[in-house]
């Protein structure tokens, strides 16, 4: 694994932020408002505040907490999935180079995804909601004023299905190791962690330049970039 996989992995999260605004701004919301209801309902009586808030420095502790909790969930599907490239890659001649490329197409397609152009893997992540809404329902019954339950639900926000984690779990396979998936998939939630930071009452200003077209189509093609200069390095 090259400094430029972690670095692919890392502006892959951080790209992702219009994506993530309208898939999981509102689950980043709910979290934060279902740890500090009382600072809901204070806002919701003061009739100076217009919409309902948060108060900042413990919104940005929660949403640490979660953030830290969601890269953990990431880690741990990297460790995963780098165990099975492994084992492909120990069973199967040009294993790993076959899903190297693999991974390069899935940022390309994903770049593709997210600029608006193909809706194709939309298609995946509600299929791969389907299986996830068990677990779902169970966390709707936690309470989210304790902490142990916030590192709970923020590790089950990571392993919620996603167009952009799949395609950094495709880098985490194709490296062939557990310490390496589980590396990349540390890159790519350190890029998703200044979205979570800003979740919540923030998020509703960034909303509008979030879900911009010109914005959506820069990040997406910039994952194509990405994906191509992948490519480029097979040989």
């Amino acid at each position: 694994m090259s400094s430029a996989d972690l670095l692919a992995a890392f502006a892959l999260g951080l790209f992702s932020a219009p994506h993530c605004a309208t898939m999981c701004g509102s689950v980043a919301g709910a979290l934060l408002l279902a740890a500090r209801p009382q600072q809901l309902i204070a806002s919701t009586a003061n009739h100076s505040v217009r919409q309902p808030g948060i108060n900042a420095m413990p919104a940005v502790a929660d949403a640490a907490i979660y953030g830290s909790a969601k890269i953990l969930g990431y880690m741990a599907l990297g460790a995963l999935l780098g165990a099975g490239g492994y084992l492909m890659g120990s069973t199967h001649r040009n294993a790993l180079a076959m899903l190297n490329g693999a991974a390069a197409l899935l940022l390309v397609l994903l770049g593709l995804y997210v600029a608006g152009w193909w809706r194709g893997i939309s298609r995946l992540e509600q299929y791969a909601y389907r299986i996830w809404q068990p677990l779902m329902r169970k966390l709707q019954g936690l309470s989210l004023t304790r902490t142990r339950n916030k590192w709970l639900a923020g590790f089950a926000w990571g392993l919620l299905p996603c167009g952009m984690v799949y395609s950094a779990l495709g880098l985490a396979v194709a490296s062939g190791s557990t310490l390496q998936g589980m590396a990349l998939m540390l890159a790519f939630g350190m890029g998703t962690l200044p979205f979570v930071l800003i979740s919540g009452s923030v998020m509703q200003t960034l909303l509008p330049l979030l879900r911009q077209g010109w914005l959506r189509q820069s990040c997406g093609m910039a994952m194509m970039v990405l994906g191509l200069v992948k490519l480029s390095t097979l040989g």
